[in-house]
């Protein structure tokens, strides 16, 4: 990948493309791989599709997904609650589901601490002893809320992926997306060094998406 940059950053711009640095071009990519996760993710693409909606996005995070069972415990912020701490590596939630104490495994809900306010006074959407909600609670914790104890809490995540060094043997990601990667990082370092060939580079990612 640090050898195609370098390509592509001498064909881009040949009137004199500056050296970058390994660690220059190790940021350069890893900033390049946030963007794409996010991109791929949640919409923000030339395809508008997410990962639950097209299945090229979850090829191109599929060595991301990750699957746990995690502890549950008491907890004393909210009637009912219960917390979870997420993996160290955790970045965005795909899947949640609760083994219930009657024995039965539901979906958890993800809400707002707002909506949250509003269903307790709501008979239809208030907790059952079937159905689980879940708060943020800090950057490393989950609160579920149940009139059921929890056993259990299965959590399917995108993780974060190691940043870029010239020292890891690879990506984490998916072969076939190394290339938009290093493009998208290309685009990147042509935008600081102001190029003329920005735009164009910038064109031909999207076109390549």
């Amino acid at each position: 990948m640090h050898n195609d940059f370098k390509l592509l950053i001498d064909k881009a711009d040949s009137a004199g493309a500056p050296l970058f640095l390994s660690d220059e071009i190790d940021r350069f990519l890893t900033i390049a791989q946030e963007k794409f996760i996010s991109k791929r993710a949640f919409g923000n693409n030339p395809r508008r599709t997410t990962l639950e909606e097209d299945q090229k996005r979850r090829d191109d995070l599929r060595n991301l997904i990750a699957h746990t069972e995690l502890i549950v415990s008491k907890a004393t912020e909210k009637p009912d609650s219960h917390k979870v701490t997420l993996p160290t590596n955790y970045r965005h939630a795909i899947n949640e589901e609760a083994l219930l104490s009657t024995g039965k495994r539901v979906g958890v809900k993800p809400i707002s601490y707002d909506r949250y306010n509003k269903i307790l006074d709501d008979p239809f959407n208030s907790p059952t002893n079937n159905s689980v909600y879940r708060l943020d609670s800090g950057k490393e914790t989950f609160l579920l809320i149940s009139q059921s104890d929890i056993m259990s809490y299965y959590l399917t995540y995108i993780k974060e992926p190691a940043e870029f060094s010239i020292r890891l043997e690879k990506c984490e990601l998916a072969d076939h997306t190394h290339l938009e990667i290093v493009r998208m990082a290309v685009v990147e370092a042509l935008e600081g060094i102001e190029s003329p060939r920005y735009q164009s580079s910038k064109i031909e990612l999207n076109e390549i998406e």
